[in-house]
């Protein structure tokens, strides 16, 4: 379960880069890197962007509770807060989730302090990436790479399982 967790985790922080990379850059919107060849992503590769995706899951973990925070303050539970959030992202769920006019209201209030925490967790994300000696197009290039080919997830989850399986003997 936990490495499906780091797998779907380092899929999400992918697209979370890559958006974090589009917005930045709204005007001149730069081509996307092509996904490396198994043969072009390395152990080492592997390694960084499993010690990152650790150390993203703190910034998460953050974020999500000052985001909690927020919606609490508003006046909306949380638990419901995230089922709002999971339907606008999926039109199947949408039909499911009837939102109040009070909900959308305080949402929409809310919008504003909930982008910047975001906007802040994205830039510790990058700035993650960047500590760790991997830039974030090799770091985009190396998720798409777990993407695109099963043979490197499979090496990926390897490395994550040899790290677990370190961490709960040590």
């Amino acid at each position: 379960m936990k490495n499906l967790f780091k797998y779907t985790f380092i899929i999400l922080l992918g697209a979370l880069m890559t958006t974090a990379t589009a917005i930045a850059q709204q005007q001149q919107m730069p081509p996307q890197p092509e996904p490396l060849s198994p043969e072009e992503v390395t152990d080492e590769d592997l390694q960084t962007l499993s010690d990152i995706t650790k150390i993203g899951q703190g910034i998460q973990e953050e974020a999500e509770a000052k985001m909690k925070v927020v919606v609490e303050e508003g006046g909306i539970e949380f638990q419901r807060f995230q089922q709002i959030m999971m339907a606008q992202q999926n039109p199947q769920l949408a039909s499911q989730i009837e939102l109040t006019e009070g909900e959308q209201s305080t949402l929409q209030e809310l919008q504003p302090d909930l982008m910047e925490i975001n906007q802040e967790a994205q830039q510790q994300y990058i700035a993650a990436i960047e500590e760790e000696g991997m830039g974030l197009e090799r770091f985009q290039q190396v998720a798409q790479a777990i993407q695109a080919h099963p043979e490197v997830a499979e090496r990926f989850q390897e490395i994550n399982s040899e790290e677990d399986s370190e961490g709960d003997d040590g």
